[in-house]
């Protein structure tokens, strides 16, 4: 075998050989060679095609698997959509648990009772009042965090307490009723809840008459800037009570001191 492989004669004869064969050698193995390569590329074009296939079946039972539907689905236009759930409603003697362990109680009227504040956006509250009860310190806690998120919950729901809890709270001010009457000339508007009242001369001039607690009488007299000042009256004290007259745009001392002396307690 050895002597054949080296044979330097062989090669040229065997070539010269195929040459004379037919079909010729050397064309079959560039055919079969083409024909391997379109071979290949048919199956790259295949693998590719069910590549892609294979994906919008994953889509398609994804999709399924999901729920979805299109348009073009055969069941989507008949299918009815489902009902929303209604709406939560409020009604009179109904109890609501708030923030703060307090206890609301839902009425439609406002009688006797202080209003603390109300939602102003219309909603399943409106035309409904909780009045609120509980320890004085926990409801104005809550009140002053703008009362948690009822009105949130309940839009357009106003918020009140009893007259006897706004009391307690401080909010019906000193006197339930204008305590003095006043000079001709002058005309008043009171705001018990404040304290306070706003007075007009006839040529426009402006007062403010401020309640007072009668303790405070004393140290109120002896400040500069107070009771001690020209451009301020101070009455005496009256049932547990004084007022202050301040003088604002348009008003000389004289005239604080006239209408001051000018008012009357009413018994």
């Amino acid at each position: 075998m050895n002597d054949i492989d080296h044979d330097p004669y062989l090669g040229p004869a065997l070539r010269d050989r195929v040459r004379s064969e037919s079909p010729d050698l050397e064309h079959l193995a560039a055919a079969s060679l083409a024909a391997g390569t379109r071979l290949r590329r048919r199956r790259r074009v295949g693998v590719t095609a069910g590549a892609v296939a294979g994906v919008a079946v994953i889509a398609l039972a994804t999709s399924q698997m999901g729920g979805g539907t299109t348009a073009s689905d055969p069941d989507f236009a008949g299918t009815p959509s489902a009902s929303a759930p209604a709406a939560p409603t409020l009604h009179v003697g109904q109890v609501l648990d708030l923030e703060y362990g307090l206890k609301g109680t839902v009425r439609t009227d406002e009688a006797g009772l202080y209003e603390l504040g109300a939602s102003t956006l219309p909603g399943t509250g409106t035309g409904f009042v909780l009045v609120v009860d509980g320890p004085t310190g926990d409801i104005e806690d809550w009140w002053s965090e703008s009362f948690g998120t009822l009105t949130q919950d309940w839009p357009g729901i106003k918020v009140a307490v009893s007259m006897a809890k706004a009391d307690e709270l401080g909010m019906l001010g000193k006197v339930d009723k204008a305590p003095v009457t006043v000079g001709a000339g002058w005309t008043c508007e009171w705001f018990l809840v404040d304290d306070k009242a706003s007075c007009e001369s006839p040529d426009g001039g402006v007062a403010s008459l401020v309640i007072r607690d009668a303790a405070d009488r004393a140290s109120w007299l002896g400040s500069s800037d107070k009771g001690d000042d020209p451009s301020v009256y101070t009455t005496k004290a009256h049932d547990g009570i004084f007022i202050s007259v301040q003088g604002g745009q348009g008003t000389t001392n004289a005239e604080i001191q006239e209408l001051g002396e000018s008012l009357t307690w009413v018994d």
